[in-house]
């Protein structure tokens, strides 16, 4: 660790972080912490991606009409709108198209495609989705179109025979980085055609477009999609967040202005996680993804405005009915006590389809295990999401046979199933995560340290190690930080309509910061002349209000 902090001249704490992160090697540090374009693979590594290229290039010479075909989710919409916006650069105009989440549900839908192709040509190009919808392609191929999918989530047995398939888990495929999110798929799509036009002179000698300006959408695609933030993804993070701090992109604009940004502010992964994302989620859990690619590929100011303002009533809608329907799964997994079981699996027959992503996210948040929610009856409709060390795809996978169809990755997934099956599937489910975390310490609730913070600690250096280990998620999670020894704590205030949360002062690493603890109001009850000394667990926040930030640490535990 010593030689590391040397070689990189990094303080102590995050050349502490660094090491129980598995970064033992300098230069591996050094390319975590500074993350260079340069460092990106050659897009041509992955499998499909010169059949890929050379297609689309001949369709662009024969004035071919292009579709492109995205899932409705985040992922999906960034990654239909980094097309479209290249697209647009290139000169080629392009239409698009996303499943109603209620009426079509998930994957390619061939009738969706061939209302905007009726006349049984043109190049379809998949986003997000494709890779388990082989009749789907195959009904598009026979009736005259080219089919491009590129996907990201794991591929079946047999893939389907489009024309182009770009994965980076199907087999034979050299790419390093298997993780990618279905955005960054779309955006190596991108470089390669970039690479093979510009080697066609179709700039004639110009300078082609700087693909740079996409990474905001990139990395807010990455980043609501869950995949691990490390070697590519960590890359394109980092890189789209810098973007998207000055964006070009017009729609982005409008959603930083109403998430009270201002423009050149710097951009977080939880700007993203808890603003970015939902709004342009709502739009397809609510009514239309489409109005959410749109918004961020139209180049006119007044029809970005007024989608942006639609976007933000529905995701006005969307949060409260959220908040009704966890208090309802909350009460549902008290009663059946159901947190004492492996996983979380609960069915609600009138509980939105386009919000189960949601309430299994938060339920994961509160219950720290795999959760799977359903809704409907009859065919349920169902979105599971995980915790670190079971890999939810791979559960559903070993329980098929009580499964109609699914898809997805290790963090979360989608299927469904019959209402009849779901007892056993429900048990099948269990057996299977619960030997999975039996052989994971990693899916066990329990709480890692970081970093003990001293009397000697310097603000500073947790300061700079957050910043550089930014932005975190999914493979890098925040650092969690707890003082060696009982620190004082002051100006304890009592939060929250519940009054359960609380507003304190603590002097810690050689300063006083504010800090607050949600679900932590009875700490104040510890205080003597206003005053308490406590050893606490905590992490590095900004608090941003007014134009201006100030740090905080966010309560994780306290021992008194």
């Amino acid at each position: 660790m010593a030689d590391l902090r040397v070689a990189l001249n990094i303080p102590d704490p995050l050349a502490t972080i660094l090491v129980q992160r598995g970064l033992h090697l300098s230069e591996e540090g050094r390319e975590f912490l500074y993350p260079t374009l340069q460092a990106l693979p050659s897009p041509f590594l992955m499998k499909g991606m010169q059949q890929a290229v050379e297609i689309i290039h001949q369709g662009i010479v024969d004035q071919q009409p292009f579709v492109i075909f995205g899932d409705y989710d985040v992922d999906g919409v960034t990654a239909t709108a980094v097309l479209l916006n290249f697209f647009a650069e290139l000169g080629v105009v392009c239409r698009f198209c996303h499943p109603d989440r209620f009426k079509d549900g998930y994957g390619l839908k061939a009738e969706l495609v061939e209302a905007l192709l009726p006349e049984g040509e043109g190049i379809v190009i998949t986003v997000d989705c494709g890779i388990s919808d082989r009749h789907e392609v195959e009904r598009l191929v026979r009736g005259g179109r080219q089919v491009i999918v590129t996907d990201h989530h794991q591929p079946p047995g047999q893939l389907p025979e489009a024309h182009a398939v770009l994965n980076p888990w199907q087999d034979g495929c050299q790419f390093p980085s298997r993780d990618l999110a279905g955005v960054g798929v779309a955006f190596f799509l991108a470089v390669g055609l970039r690479s093979y036009l510009h080697q066609k002179g179709y700039w004639q000698g110009g300078a082609p477009p700087n693909l740079k300006r996409l990474l905001d959408l990139v990395a807010v695609g990455t980043i609501s999609d869950m995949v691990p933030l490390r070697g590519t993804n960590r890359i394109l993070a980092k890189a789209g967040l810098a973007v998207m701090a000055n964006t070009e992109n017009q729609g982005l604009s409008e959603l930083l202005e109403r998430c009270h940004m201002q423009r050149g502010q710097s951009v977080s992964h939880e700007d993203i996680a808890f603003q970015i994302g939902p709004r342009l989620n709502a739009a397809g859990r609510m009514g239309d993804a489409r109005r959410a690619s749109a918004l961020l590929s139209l180049g006119d100011r007044g029809e970005v405005s007024l989608l942006a303002e639609v976007i933000e009533r529905e995701n006005l809608a969307r949060r409260e009915l959220t908040t009704r329907l966890v208090s309802e799964a909350v009460r549902m997994v008290e009663a059946l006590a159901a947190h004492l079981r492996p996983c979380l699996i609960l069915h609600g027959r009138e509980w939105h389809l386009g919000l189960l992503g949601i309430i299994s996210s938060k339920l994961v948040e509160m219950f720290s295990k795999p959760v799977l929610i359903f809704s409907g009856s009859g065919i349920l409709k169902g979105s599971a999401r995980s915790v670190p060390g079971v890999n939810i795809h791979e559960a559903i996978e070993a329980c098929a046979g009580e499964v109609i169809e699914f898809g997805g990755h290790s963090a979360a997934a989608g299927l469904s199933l019959k209402e009849e099956n779901l007892p056993a599937f429900m048990r099948a489910m269990e057996e299977r995560v619960g030997g999975q975390m039996m052989g994971s310490e990693g899916a066990l609730p329990r709480m890692s340290v970081d970093y003990l913070v001293t009397e000697a600690t310097v603000y500073a250096d947790l300061e700079t190690a957050c910043t550089l280990l930014a932005p975190f998620g999914q493979g890098n999670p925040e650092p969690i930080f707890a003082t060696e020894r009982p620190c004082r704590l002051r100006n304890m205030q009592v939060i929250g309509k519940e009054r359960n949360h609380l507003r304190f002062s603590a002097f810690l690493a050689d300063r006083w910061l504010d800090g607050v603890g949600f679900g932590f109001g009875k700490v104040a009850d510890l205080a003597t002349n206003g005053e308490a000394r406590l050893t606490l667990a905590f992490s590095m926040k900004e608090n941003r209000f007014n134009g201006q930030t100030r740090p905080q640490i966010m309560l994780l535990d306290v021992l008194s």
